[in-house]
This record gives structure tokens, sequence and C-alpha cells, in this order.
């Protein structure tokens, strides 16, 4: 029987840059939670009188890259608080880039829409960040 490859999002790195011709990629602090892009085909009807057994029938469209969302440990004033405001300020999208702790990377552009931050009595400050992905992504292996 094979060994499992299972692994945890521990060493996850999440990089972007704060406008699409930044020199360099910065690594976006303190996230501790990742919902990456779920890629969606349209689907096309393309029923017709003689469909078989009178049922829908259908073709893919075209796919839809999804959103990007994550969490992180806010911090008021901070650098990644400044980054994400700066690239949500452009009102276009951004890199950004998600390093799988195999060293995979998926390369994407995420338009910023969403900065939520949550302030609870007695736990800690966080945020989310909700992002658009535009165009293809891409995945390079480790």
């Amino acid at each position: 029987m094979a060994q499992s490859q299972a692994m945890t999002g521990l060493g996850i790195i999440l990089r972007m840059k704060t406008a699409p011709a930044a020199p360099a990629f910065i690594e976006v602090g303190e996230v501790f939670e990742i919902t990456p892009p779920e890629q969606m085909d349209d689907e096309i009807e393309v029923s017709h009188f003689q469909s078989p057994d009178g049922v829908k029938e259908y073709i893919g469209g075209m796919t839809d890259p999804g959103e990007c969302s994550f969490g992180i440990n806010y911090v008021p004033g901070g650098a990644t608080e400044q980054a994400i405001l700066t690239a949500k300020a452009l009102r276009r999208p951004v890199p950004f880039e998600i390093e799988w702790p195999n060293g995979a990377v998926w390369a994407f552009n995420n338009l910023i829409r969403g900065f939520q931050p949550t302030a609870p009595l007695n736990d800690r400050l966080t945020a989310t960040i909700t992002g658009r992905v535009s165009g293809s992504i891409v995945r390079e292996a480790a």
C-alpha cells in the first residue's frame, strides 16, 4: 500500500504586488486561511426538439476563474493592510501567487473587492480580504 502524500496548509505563502507593474512581490503577512479560486465553466443549454428522451443537453462555455479570499491577523495601519488597500484603490487586478507547502505555485491576477476587519471583544483582530480573479490561473509544479 502506498504512503499518503496528504499535507496540511502549514507553510503556505501568499504573495501579491501592490500594482500590476510593481517590481517585486511582497508576502502577505499573517495569513491563516485561504480559499483559492474555484474555476467554474458556464453551461450552455443546447437542447432541441429531438434531444434524446426529452432530456436537456449542455455544452461548456467560458470559464469563470472565480474568487480568492483570505483571512489575516489584522494589524491596523500595518504593512499588509497598507498593501491591500493600495491594491484595492487601483480598482484593477494585481498579480498574486499562492506557494503551496510542496513548492507548487498558482499565479493569477486578483481584483481586491472587499476588506472586512473584525474586532471581537476577547479574541484576535482579523480581516477577510475578497478578490475576483481575472484571467487564467497559471499552475507551476514544485
